[in-house]
């Protein structure tokens, strides 16, 4: 029986493969070639296209074949063997059949100006362990670069944010509500808990209604405004969907009520829902972005906007991005 991770691995691999070779046939073109290169949170994907036998570099790929590339390191990654750090995707046609080799050793090429923070290759290792035989040397040799100059304020940091969170869980130190969590063993739930549970009622039933094998949701918000989208992947083919009043209504409440102190609202966040992957249990994962830039279908960021961010969802300023 395969495991989690292959089946991640399987179905991220077979998505790519249907939306390259659907874009493929859409545009008439002959090949694709893309090279990818990451480390930790940093990477470089580069597409070029064959058309009638000349092959020129594409600077604005199909956004849903760059999608379904981009998420292939993480679902790739290895337990002991970790993620990749380099590789060649490509597809010819007409046959239609997605090629991929890749290195776990080598350096990625990230094209920077600048040496990349050192926090990278830390996170490298965090987000995707190895067996120390497969640590390749000149990451090994970053990782102690960071624990020298780094190590220690990342360490204080970590404790400081423990601490948020034991707060956050169990009430203040001394305080009653940590005291009624010591006696009866139970924590509160934690912020939107019950509103995450409503939208995963809503979504389950959706996608039993559909037929489908998988639902995907992306939200991006800012201040009061959402951009939300929707699809449904059945027989492999994904496709934008339009969720019912209940799904929506469920989903449109969860950037609000998942809201932290002091860290404020997440600005993007995908969920999402498999039957194939968790065999049918009705699993909504969630993977937010409380840093990145949201993407809003309208332009970048607007500064009403931001500043309606900053009233209804306020932030220390250490924990405040650029944009904001």
């Amino acid at each position: 029986m395969a495991s989690e991770w292959e089946y991640a691995a399987r179905g991220g691999f077979n998505f790519a493969r249907n939306e390259m070779q659907a874009w493929l046939e859409e545009i008439e073109a002959e090949r694709v070639d893309v090279h990818y290169d990451g480390v930790g949170l940093l990477e470089r994907i580069r597409f070029w296209l064959t058309e009638n036998g000349v092959k020129k570099p594409l600077d604005e790929p199909d956004e849903e074949v760059y999608g379904f590339v981009q998420v292939l390191r993480k679902v790739q990654a290895v337990p002991g063997r970790g993620a990749w750090f380099w590789s060649h995707l490509w597809m010819e046609m007409p046959e239609g059949v997605l090629h991929q080799e890749s290195d776990w050793m080598r350096e990625p090429d990230l094209d920077v100006d600048e040496e990349p923070d050192l926090y990278h290759y830390k996170a490298e290792l965090n987000h995707y362990p190895r067996d120390e035989g497969n640590i390749p040397d000149w990451l090994r040799k970053k990782v102690a670069q960071w624990e020298v100059e780094r190590g220690s304020a990342f360490n204080r940091r970590i404790a400081e944010l423990e601490e948020d969170f034991y707060v956050l869980t169990h009430g203040p130190r001394g305080s009653q509500a940590e005291r009624e969590a010591a006696r009866t063993g139970r924590l509160p739930r934690m912020r939107g808990g019950a509103e995450f549970d409503l939208a995963r009622e809503r979504v389950l039933a959706w996608l039993g209604d559909s037929g489908a094998e998988r639902i995907d949701i992306r939200i991006e918000g800012l201040g009061s405004f959402q951009c939300i989208r929707y699809w449904l992947t059945a027989d492999g083919k994904k496709e934008d969907a339009r969720a019912g009043g209940g799904v929506a209504e469920a989903v449109e409440q969860l950037r609000h009520a998942q809201a932290l102190p002091r860290h404020g609202a997440w600005l993007r966040s995908h969920l999402w829902m498999d039957t194939t992957m968790d065999e049918g249990r009705g699993v909504l994962h969630q993977e937010s972005d409380w840093m990145g830039e949201p993407d809003l279908g309208d332009g970048g960021p607007d500064a009403d906007r931001c500043a309606e961010e900053s009233e209804m969802h306020p932030r220390e300023p250490g924990l405040t991005p650029p944009t904001g």
